[in-house]
């Protein structure tokens, strides 16, 4: 009866032991895939990045903007205060300007 016992016990362990072994090779073909998109991932960051910095150039920015916009950098004189912008006030027969206005409010 302890021989039958100890061969069942040894056909179980056996048994467990390949269902086991056969769990780890999947997870460790799941871990190499994984790993290979990882780096294809990297990869493609890696393009994306060198694209981005390529893209952003100031220069390529600065001439892509003279020729199709017509643009110009700005110039000092060109810049001047909220202040000096002259504000229009609703009046009747103009309800559709809004009055813009710099100042924060009293209440606050």
């Amino acid at each position: 009866m302890a021989r039958i016992a100890f061969i069942a016990l040894f056909a179980a362990m056996a048994t467990g032991m390949f269902v086991i072994k056969n769990k780890v090779i999947a997870l460790e073909n799941d871990l190499e895939k994984i790993n290979a998109q990882i780096k294809e991932d990297q990869n493609a960051l890696h393009v994306l990045k060198a694209e981005w910095t390529y893209l952003n150039d100031p220069a390529r920015i600065r001439d892509l903007s003279e020729r199709h916009a017509h643009m110009k950098p700005l110039r000092g004189e060109q810049i001047i205060s909220f202040s000096s912008i002259p504000l229009k006030n609703k009046t009747k027969g103009q309800e559709n300007i809004i009055r813009v206005s710099f100042a924060a409010s009293a209440g606050r």
